[in-house]
């Protein structure tokens, strides 16, 4: 059925694209807490309902009809203007997908709840609200106090990356005790990251690097151990022969085969992207508490400029 212009026009102006009644109830709940907050900040890709720039995070109140609420199950109960309504809620939610992969590529940790989730748990709400920010808040302090930096390096072979299973060191004193990780080690003082990342290399694998590629840098924040930074890179062409390892054992692991063995959570985060170098180097930041991944910033991408290795550290 064809729709009446004036019609849609009624229909349209009827909804409030803000201020809405789950988005105010969400508000006083948070003000009530003493929380302070932006609103529909420009600053942030989407507008978000709710915004804590400093710690990153956005917040979105999404109405169940716009924003398809088990859209596969509902649609089939449109019935009036039905072409009309899924072609408007279609675009939503891919515009929905569009802002958190923008937002989460600068770093924003993205909250989306539901209507119904504001009228009938609201405590829960603003509970996982409160939960994030003291997250962000401590991995902003942990990541203000890194001193430790160290290299974490894939040699790539034929289809497959030289892994390391951390095995030789008891499990009490090696936190990648049982995991599957890549080379690598602490830039000692004075020593650049590519001259670190050569010295390794040799000392763990045997192998001498020819030509290698800057990937990214990683956060790595475990609470109880000193936080790190990670610079990550693949080694694209070496020569010797392989040694064995006295930190684990090596191994040659085809890339389809990586994601069996076991991994820290935000390496299987992170490794994929060493496979997609079109936007350049990423930065990424991952916080732990008793090996649970509780939290991940980015990755994030610098808009312009060329590849760059990360600057020899002073002394």
């Amino acid at each position: 059925m064809a729709r009446d212009n004036a019609t849609v026009h009624r229909t349209m102006s009827a909804i409030r694209g803000k201020d809405t009644g789950i988005e105010i109830r969400l508000r006083k709940a948070l003000t009530k807490k003493g929380i302070r907050y932006s609103l529909y900040s420009p600053k942030a890709i989407g507008h978000p309902d709710i915004l804590f720039e400093s710690l990153k995070i956005a917040v979105f109140a999404d109405s169940e009809f716009w924003h398809g609420y088990h859209f596969e199950e509902n649609e089939g109960k449109l019935v009036t203007h039905r072409d009309f309504w899924l072609a408007k809620i279609k675009r939503n939610m891919a515009r929905d997908e569009e802002v958190n992969t923008s937002l989460r590529g600068q770093g924003y940790k993205v909250l989306r709840f539901w209507g119904k989730e504001i009228e009938k748990e609201l405590d829960r709400v603003i509970g996982e609200i409160m939960k994030s920010i003291k997250q962000r808040k401590r991995v902003l302090e942990l990541r203000s106090k890194i001193e430790e930096r160290t290299t974490l390096v894939y040699v790539e072979k034929d289809g497959a990356y030289l892994m390391l299973r951390r095995d030789k060191e008891k499990a009490s004193l090696d936190p990648n005790h049982g995991k599957w990780i890549g080379v690598g080690g602490h830039i000692e003082k004075g020593e650049s990251i590519p001259q670190c990342l050569k010295r390794e290399v040799l000392e763990e694998t045997g192998l001498r690097v020819k030509k290698y590629l800057y990937c990214g840098k990683v956060d790595f924040l475990y609470e109880g151990l000193a936080p790190e930074r990670m610079y990550l890179y693949k080694v694209l062409d070496f020569d010797g022969e392989l040694i064995e390892c006295n930190e684990g054992t090596l191994a040659w692991i085809k890339k389809e085969d990586i994601p069996s063995l076991n991994l820290w959570p935000g390496d299987r985060l992170f490794m994929p992207l060493l496979e997609d170098q079109s936007k350049g180097p990423f930065d990424m930041a991952l916080y732990y508490q008793e090996g649970e991944l509780l939290d991940v910033i980015g990755p994030s991408y610098k808009k312009e400029g060329k590849r760059k290795c990360p600057k020899k550290r002073k002394p």
